[in-house]
Order: C-alpha cells, then structure tokens, then sequence
C-alpha cells in the first residue's frame, strides 16, 4: 500500500514537501492520515520525521531514483517506523492545514510543522561504520590518505562511530579538515553511512513524598543552617500531605538537592519520577463568576445560543476599553467545557497581559494550559500531552497556540483581534517557506471545519473586520459601556484608598459603570508661539502634578525608543545612518551609545561628522529615555518606571516592571506600544500621549489605522479605578481625521471615513494584496531580479486576464535596506490575488505575504 505523506524537513519545502512512501510490514503497518512517521528522505538518507496525509490503494513504485533501496527490480522507500500509536492530527486538522497551504501559498509540509511540538520527534544521529580500504601497513602507505584520514579509519577498525564520536577523534584538526575527510572516505566507499534513531525519554519531573518524620531529637544536621531548612523542608511537606515537585521545594524552603538526598537515605523523604504531564497537585476551589451587566447580559444570551447549537458562528464582540468583554470569554468557556469541549483562546503577548492569563487560571484551575513561543521542546512536549490526553480543555497563548491540537475543539477566542501580533512575520532569517498566516483568518476557517464558536473581542475593530460584520459574516455584539468594577472590589478600595463611590452609576447588578475618561487635545504648535519649548505642555504638566500630590498614578505614552530617534550635523546637515539599514541610528543613553532600532546594531558614538569633520553632532526629537531624564528632572521626587524593549529585553522583565507598577512602587509608567495591551490599573488617573503624530507620515494605507487604534487603547488605560481619569493627547496635527476621531472616541465616524478612503484607492477590504518579497545582499542582484519577477509575471497575468493596475512594481520597499539586504516589492491587487499565483513557479528564494499588514 502506498502513501503520500508530508516530510516535515525544511529543505523538503523547496520540492513541494509531499512525496510516495510505502508502508511498511509489522506492527507499523496500517498507517491512517494524521500518523508521525519517520521516513528515509534525500541522498543521505536521513530519517525525517513526516504525517501521512493518505492511502494511495494499488500504488507501487517502479522508477529507481539516487538512495532508493532496490529489490527484485523494484525501488522501494519504506516509512522506517511509526512514532506515535494514534494519529495525532484529525481530518479536520489536515484540511486545515490544505487550506492553509491553499491561501497563504506555502508548502503544506510547512504548514504542518507548525501542528508539531519538536519533543515529539526523536533525536537522529549519523553512524560512519568502515567497509573496505587500505589497514595495517597498506594504510601507512597509501599516499593519497591525509593524516585525518588515517585517524579516522584507524579508529572505524575498532567498530562504527557516531556523528559527534567521530569529531571527538578528529578533536585536534580543523572543523573544515574534519568534515572533508568524512566525504571523502563516503566518496571512496571506504565507510559507510547509517542512521542512529534515539528514543525520546518522556520529560520527568522530579517529585518529593514524606513517608514519615523524624524524632524531634533527630539530629538532621550538624550545622544550625542546614537543620533549619532541612526542617523547613519537613514541615512543608507534612503541611500539604502530598507529593510536592522537588525544583517547587527547593525554591519556596532554600533546601539543596543534596539535602533531598540525605533525607531519603535515612528514610524520611521517597524521591521518584514522573511525566511532566502527571501531577498531584490539588487545585483551588474555582473563583466564583460575578453578575453580568445588562449589555453583557444581551450579548451573553447570543453567544449561549450559539454554543447551545454546536455549530460554526462568529461573534465581533465591539466592546470599549474596561467593558467587560473578559467576563464573556470566561462564560463561553465555562459553557463550553460543561459541553465536553476545548477552547483556544488567544491573546497578542501573554507577558504584556499577565491579568487575562491569572484569570482564566483562577476561573479554571487545573485546565488551563499557558502556550507561547520559546517553549523548549521539553516543555511543549510536556504540555501538548496534556492536552492530548485530555488533562487541561483550555490552551490561553499567542497565535502558536491555535496550532495545539485541542480534542474538540468547541470555541475560540481572540482578544485583542486588531492587534498585529496575530499575523505571522516574512523575514529574510526564517530558511523556510512559512506561511504568512494571520490568526483571525485560520481560526475562522478552523472553526467552520470543526464546526466551533468564534468570538473575536477588541475595543478599536479594524477596518476589515467592521466590514466583514456589515457584510453579515460576523455577528456584532456591542458593549458601548465601561464597567469601572464589581460593587465589593471598589467598597474595598474606597476604604483602602478613602473615596467615594457616589459619581459611579449604578446598575441593577453588583457591577459599577462610569464612563470613559475625557481627552484633552494640545496643539504643540501653540506651546511653540507661547514660548513652551519643553517636552510636556502646560496642561500635562499641571496635571501631572496634581496626580502626584494625591498619590496616584500617571501613564506617559511615547511610542518612539531611545533618547533621540536620529542624529545629524549642524554644519553640513549629514543624517548619522545605520551601515547595515541605511536608516537613521537612534541615540540612547546609560551608557550612551547608538542604536539602529530594525537591526539592532549599537556602534560607538563619534566625535566628529563623518562627512565635514565638525564636531556639532546633535541628536533631534525625542524617545522614552528623552521624556523618563525629563520627568526625573522636572518631577525629583516622583518614582519612574521605564518600560520598552531596552528596559525589559525578556518576557520575565516585562512581568516584573508591570508587577512593580502595579504594586504602587512607581508614581509614573513611561513606555511604547507595550503600554496599549491588557493592562487593569485602578490608580491610573491620567494618561499622557507625548507625541501622538507618531507613525502618521508613513506612506501606508493603515498608517492612520493603527495611529487611531494606539491612541483609544492607551487612553482606555485611565479612569479603571475609584478616582476617574482623563487623558492628555499632545499634538502637532490636531485635524488629523486619526486624532479627531480618537479625542472624540468616534470609532464609527472614523470607519466610515477609512472605508471611503480604502475604497477610492482599492484597498482592502475592497481589493485584496499579495505582497512578494526580494532580498539580497548585492543591491544590482536584488535590482535584475526584482525586474525579471517583473516581466515574467507581467506576461503571466496578461494570460489570465487581469487588469494592468493589478500589478504595482517592482520597486525598492520604503525601507529599501534592512540588515544589510536590499529589498524589492511586488503588489498584486485583485479581488482573488492568490489565484493569480497558484500555477506561477515562484522561485524559492521569494516570499509571499497575502494580506499584508503594511506595504513598508
């Protein structure tokens, strides 16, 4: 019986990544779609792991290709073994995944890794085993042998070497002289070579149960330090009676590893093993769901009947900042659990919304597993076990864990579903053809599949997304009010803090509304003609004074790094570039250094002008760094907090600056985007937008989008607690339809006015894009490469008929130079881009981005 399954090897992807195998006689035979495979693949041979995708009937293989087993005249490629008892993909999965590879032009096989956890695969590791040559005294006399030869089949004598064994024995020779001696014995078919396929061992976790406790008069000890914790250690266990993770232990008791083992020995403590997957632990009594407002009660009673009916919906759930949309996402997965089913529900980074993550786990203890990328493979194993084995229903993560095989699966959700973190990235690092996905999109077309409940919930709907609603394909549900709290939580801190509750407005439930907090627009062109050459208008900073000296909190929004975004001569006016981007470099400070913000390249500060030799560099405008050295000056007593990629570089320095923040231990939050996402801060009582016109003059056709979206999530920051809350929008471009719209908080108007903007231009979601990418480090190479794509696919839409303007370029991207490549586009615009494309070879070293975030 033959197969046709997808080889999960990168390079596979560059041959269409499905190929025929056979399936093989024994135990591993019978193989249905969705099985992981490993299966002999290339010239070398090279076990790659593969899913069936189906069963050929009748099919046999009679053309001998290079590597190919030859038996009685016939060529067979047998899959080499069967990794896994059950499938691990359903049906619906795989013609996800043929959908997937179907709009996003990617080969399916890339599309499928994206299904699998790497710790399901097993290690695989080249054998060099000797076969024939020159031995003994033949060997000191063949001339043509090098000495690493010699070495090396001197050392294959003694018996069959693996890949690292045989770099061990060539330890004292270059890497470059090591791997030509392995191909040349391979050329001469001196040696030959085999695969070692390894058994992946299960994560374990290492557990601690007290079997009994010693006699108070036990000397556990003989220093007074070592008797405490190991008592310490005692106690806790006795404390919980239960099995405890020995790492858990030995972090919350100061205990050593050590310490363990001696307790064992005398018989106090049993030290064992498990899967990563298995535990003991007993999980909190589930947090009891408050009463719904009326608006969430109407929206609830549709979502209800949506998930009572066990079928595909979509809900666009338009709720503004503070409404109370996660209290709904909790309800739908309650309901959905109760039903027997998954539920996915996704957020654009977990470390920038740790309340979300804390409150399903606290809604639903035990069932919740938290995925993103950056996962080891022990531990993505560990975790797609458990959900495989039924042990957590519901998966909160970033747009990865829509990939998580979930048994049935009955709801998804998508918080924040504007944000741009839910489309996958095309850079030219990634060596592979992954498809530039976007997660509301696959997660629509996987809930019709699997015949599941989407809800996608967002403050500031993108202009797509409102369109797909009016067009009937999305159900809206409206929140147009602010929940400010549940009644017991705010008599709490109004006794905490000393307020008063009397201008919230009550409802006929527990939940207070308040509405959303004012904006103040500030023209800085007339702080200029008034004589302000400062960072902070007049009004800001009086505002910022009033909430220091009552003790609250400020947010300061600058989505610019840095201490100056650019730097230039005074003299001759030459803009400081970076060498790898040809952008300008940033200049930041402690140390002070230059930074390009696209590459990350830090070079040191010069003292003269490349060009004329002056010495009057100056850097111009202003980042975070610029307005955290103005505040500390401005406001000494005031504690700051920074917060942007150079403050916090890693996911656990983002949870601790929120944390911080969050605790009271800092009276001003300074940051960029990251300040726009998920954050629930009852003291915040003034927002301050430094500079809104940020992003407004790029040539894109979402620059205005996204500038609208940042600004009403920022200001939704302010006013979530007891004292209310205004905003401060400060400007160069009061008329600007973006800012107007935002101060006014006039998502409609601003809608209507995009929408007739898109559709005078042929935007989307009139047209659709495909974006087709072009790198190189030769500029000249990108250049002719860029006009040959031109011409042939010029040729080829005139075959199929299109319109001239459907294609626009090529061109140099806006950023023509990033990390030292030299980028070229080409845009498709039609209603059905990717179709053009379908029977058009696209050359490997081109990527595809259909519906493109950004045309940059």
């Amino acid at each position: 019986m033959a197969l046709e399954i997808a080889v999960l090897a990168a390079s596979a992807a560059y041959a269409g990544g499905v190929f025929p195998y056979e399936e093989p006689e024994g135990p591993d035979g019978h193989l249905r779609p969705g099985h992981l495979v490993l299966v002999p693949f290339g010239r070398s041979g090279r076990p790659e792991p593969g899913i069936v995708l189906r069963r050929i009937p009748g099919k046999s293989f009679t053309r001998p290709q290079k590597g190919d087993r030859v038996e009685n005249g016939r060529a067979r490629k047998a899959v080499l073994r069967c990794l896994e008892e059950d499938p691990i993909l359903d049906p619906p999965r795989l013609e996800w995944a043929a959908w997937l590879s179907r709009t996003y032009l990617a080969p399916i096989n890339e599309c499928l890794r994206l299904m699998i956890p790497s710790g399901l695969i097993p290690r695989r590791e080249p054998v060099y085993e000797r076969i024939s040559g020159p031995t003994g005294g033949e060997l000191e006399q063949a001339v043509a042998v090098s000495f690493a030869e010699h070495v090396l089949l001197t050392a294959l004598t003694e018996g069959p070497l693996t890949h690292s064994e045989a770099h061990a024995v060539l330890r004292d020779f270059p890497l470059a002289e090591r791997r030509r001696a392995l191909q040349r014995l391979l050329q001469r078919g001196w040696i030959r070579r085999g695969w070692r396929i390894g058994e992946r061992r299960p994560p374990m976790l290492r557990w601690v149960r007290l079997k009994t406790m010693p006699d108070p008069t036990f000397r556990l000890g003989r220093h007074r330090a070592v008797v405490e914790r190991r008592r310490r250690l005692l106690e806790r266990l006795e404390e919980t009676a239960r099995p405890l993770p020995a790492d858990w232990l030995q972090a919350e008791t100061g205990c050593r590893a050590y310490d363990l083992q001696q307790l064992a020995r005398w018989g106090f403590l049993e030290l064992f093993e498990q899967p990563a997957w298995e535990t003991f632990d007993p999980y909190p009594v589930p947090e009891e769901p408050p009463n719904l407002t009326p608006d969430q009660a109407l929206a609830w009673r549709s979502i209800a009947r949506a998930l009572e009916a066990g079928r595909f919906h979509a809900f666009l759930l338009h709720g503004i900042t503070g409404s109370g949309k996660t209290e709904l996402y909790l309800r739908a997965v309650a309901e959905t659990l109760r039903r027997g089913k998954g539920a996915i529900v996704l957020v654009p980074e977990l470390a920038l919304t740790p309340q979300t993550a804390r409150r399903f786990e606290a809604r639903f203890p035990g069932q919740v597993v938290l995925w993103t990328g950056g996962l080891s493979p022990a531990q993505e194993r560990a975790l797609w076990e458990r959900v495989r084995r039924r042990q957590a229903r519901v998966i909160v993560g970033t747009r990865s864990a829509l990939f998580v095989p979930i048994p049935d699966l009955g709801l998804i959700v998508i918080d924040e579903a504007h944000d741009p973190s839910y489309k996958q990235d095309i850079e030219p690092q990634i060596p592979y053809l992954l498809p530039a996905y976007h997660a509301v999109d696959a997660a629509l077309a996987l809930a019709r599949l699997v015949e599941a409940v989407v809800i996608l919930g967002t403050a500031t709907p993108g202009v797509e997304l409102r369109h797909l609603a009016e067009r009937g394909m999305l159900e809206e549900l409206s929140l147009p009010r602010r929940l400010r709290g549940y009644r017991q939580r705010l008599m709490e801190q109004a006794r905490q803090f000393g307020a008063s509750l009397d201008r919230f407005v009550e409802v006929e439930t527990e939940a207070l509304e308040s509405g959303l907090p004012p904006v103040e627009v500030v023209d800085m062109r007339q702080e200029l003609k008034a004589g302000n050459t400062g960072i902070f208008s007049r009004a800001l900073e009086k505002a910022l004074d009033q909430v220091l000296r009552r003790g609250q909190q400020a947010i300061l929004f600058l989505n610019r790094r840095g201490a100056a975004p650019f730097l230039f001569c005074r003299d001759c006016g030459h803009l400081i570039r970076c060498a790898r981007c040809d952008l300008p470099l940033a200049e930041h400070h402690h140390p002070t250094r230059w930074v390009c913000h696209h590459c990350g390249a830090v070079e040191k500060p010069a003292a003269r002008c490349p060009r004329c030799g002056s010495r009057r560099l100056k850097g111009m405008g202003i980042g975070t760094q610029a307005v955290e050295e103005a505040v500390r000056k401005r406001w000494p007593e005031a504690r700051v907090l920074r917060w942007d990629l150079d403050a916090a570089p890693t996911r656990a320095a983002h949870a601790l600056i929120w944390q911080r923040f969050a605790d009271g231990e800092a009276d001003v939050l300074i940051g960029t985007q990251v300040l726009t996402k998920g954050l629930d801060l009852p003291l915040v009582t003034l927002v301050g937008v430094i500079l809104a016109d940020v992003g407004l003059g790029l040539p894109d056709f979402r620059a205005a989008e996204r500038t609208f979206q940042s600004l009403i999530q920022v200001a939704g920051r302010a006013g979530r607690g007891l004292f209310g809350g205004r905003v401060i929008l400060q400007t160069y471009r009061p008329d600007h339809p973006a800012i107007a719209a935002a101060a006014r908080y006039d998502l409609e108007w601003f809608y209507r006015k995009e929408l007739a903007f898109r559709k005078a231009h042929g935007y989307p979601p009139f047209q659709r894009l495909v974006r087709l990418l072009y790198w190189h480090a030769d500029p000249e190479r990108a250049r002719e490469a860029a006009e040959r794509m031109g011409e042939a696919l010029r040729h080829h839409l005139e075959r199929k008929g299109a319109p001239p303007t459907a294609m626009i370029g090529p061109a140099p991207c806006y950023f023509s130079r990033l990390r030292g490549l030299y980028r070229w586009q080409i845009l498709l615009r039609g209603p059905d881009p990717v179709a053009w494309l379908r029977d058009f070879p696209l050359p490997p070293d081109w990527r595809v981005d259909v519906d493109p975030l950004d045309v940059l």
